[in-house]
């Protein structure tokens, strides 16, 4: 009888708020990939309220979606979970 398969689980890192930039009038967050990556998911952690929002890379359809994904100059997100004052997430390649 072959033994059962675990499922291996995806690390989905939880990156502190201030780490971010914000830009009040775009509603966007950005971060250098140097912190982390660039994930195909990650959560963002409030400093204030200790809220944490699930960020995920756009997917096609969606207006913010890049087919050649700017070459790997940077992804874009946006917010799983509702977020407030914020639509979209910007990770650009810092190097």
């Amino acid at each position: 009888m072959p033994y059962p398969v675990a499922k291996q689980k995806t690390h989905v890192e939880v990156v502190g708020l201030q780490r971010f930039e914000y830009s009040k009038e775009q509603r966007k967050l950005t971060i250098p990939s140097e912190y982390f990556g660039m994930p195909e998911r990650f959560k963002v952690i409030s400093h204030h309220t200790g809220r944490i929002v699930t960020f995920a890379v756009v997917q096609p359809g969606d207006n913010l979606f890049c087919q050649d994904g700017w070459d790997g100059e940077q992804k874009i997100y946006r917010p799983i979970d509702e977020c407030k004052g914020v639509d979209y997430c910007v990770i650009y390649n810092a190097y």
